[in-house]
């Protein structure tokens, strides 16, 4: 599953602006399948689902095989970590 395969789902949180929050998103089956941390979900999918940029850079991964965990990283390593291509600089 890749970020086009959501698009029916995000074009409806889209068009419903704040009646589709993000309690009805997460719950929806095409979403809750890949089973990701709240956090995760909201900020990434439901928050940036429809960003071009976002879309761009991380459009062709495969959601499904994507699998979160905490680990500490120190505030001065952030520095240097990189992001999408288009945030490149």
């Amino acid at each position: 599953m890749k970020l086009e395969d959501l698009s029916p789902l995000i074009e409806r949180r889209r068009a419903s602006g704040l009646s589709y929050g993000y309690d009805r998103f997460r719950v929806d089956p095409a979403v809750a399948v890949l089973q990701w941390p709240d956090d995760v979900l909201e900020q990434s999918l439901y928050d940036f689902g429809d960003n071009d940029r976002f879309v761009t850079d991380y459009g062709s991964i495969d959601l499904r095989e994507i699998r979160w965990w905490l680990e500490t990283v120190p505030p001065a390593d952030f520095h240097g970590m990189p992001t999408g291509a288009s945030d490149a600089g």
